[in-house]
């Protein structure tokens, strides 16, 4: 073959598939997402019949979210689940966890149960609401994910006061029976994203706004191997097709592809009778 063959023309490879068919011919899961409408931006596809059939035109089987409104405050956690429940097939949610709304948090955790299966874990934006991620204002939400096993999404960032990777090791490290997701990977400070997966078992880096970098997948694959990735894009701050094109053109094996894209977050699912 062709060294300067585009990966996108390669007879049989998983990009061409996708490219030819529109299918992977196995599910692809994105495990950070949003709805709803942002104050800083315009969106073209922000509420769930729009999302739903752009997901369903990238062949995505699964997207995690958490509501833009939640997590400022200003809808609560049980108007996210009955969307999801418009869509059973389709959308799983966060219970977004808002520090300044201690009184949500714990109305929201006592009904956790109840919203099974589309509640799959808890969301922080520790940046966004300018308290860290071990401040005591969170302990009630990460006790509770510890004791029940639940996957934590944060915004993670480099180097961030809030966010950073040295906090979220600290984290994970206090709550060994919860899974962290560190959305964005702990983005640009890549050494930390792979001491993180070194050094604790509970822990997995999330790649929204990584496809556009180029090697950085490579880079992570290499150094930690591709068993704790996980696809994910923002949406609809990203889109599905620009991210997937992302990790199906990294130079790793198509293993790799189907780990980060599938295998991975589905077994995350699975453990918690979400799929």
């Amino acid at each position: 073959m062709n060294a300067n063959v585009s990966i996108w023309e390669k007879p049989g490879s998983l990009a061409a598939r996708i490219w030819e068919t529109g299918s992977a011919g196995f599910p692809i899961y994105d495990m950070h997402g949003h709805m709803g409408t942002h104050y800083a931006i315009y969106f073209k596809r922000c509420e769930a019949p729009e999302m739903a059939a752009h997901l369903r035109r990238a062949g995505v089987a699964k997207l995690v979210f958490s509501h833009h409104h939640a997590l400022w405050g200003t809808m609560r956690n049980a108007e996210v689940v009955e969307t999801c429940r418009q869509y059973p097939d389709l959308l799983r949610m966060y219970v977004a966890i808002n520090p300044h709304f201690p009184d949500h948090i714990r109305e929201d955790l006592a009904a956790f149960k109840s919203w099974a299966p589309y509640a799959v874990g808890l969301k922080m934006l520790s940046s966004y609401h300018e308290v860290k991620v071990t401040d005591p204002a969170y302990e009630y939400a990460l006790k509770f994910a510890d004791e029940h096993h639940l996957p934590v999404l944060n915004h993670t960032w480099g180097h961030n006061r809030f966010c950073g990777g040295e906090l979220m090791l600290e984290l994970a490290q206090r709550y060994p029976n919860a899974t962290f997701l560190m959305g964005h990977a702990i983005y640009s400070d890549w050494d930390m994203a792979v001491r993180i997966i070194r050094e604790t078992a509970n822990s997995y880096l999330e790649l929204t706004a990584i496809p556009g970098e180029r090697g950085v997948i490579e880079g992570l694959v290499e150094a930690v191997g591709s068993e704790r990735l996980l696809f994910g894009t923002d949406l609809p701050w990203f889109d599905e097709f620009q991210a997937i094109g992302g990790v199906l053109s990294a130079r790793i094996t198509e293993t790799d592809m189907f780990n980060i894209l599938s295998r991975n977050a589905e077994r995350l699912l699975a453990a918690g009778g979400a799929l």
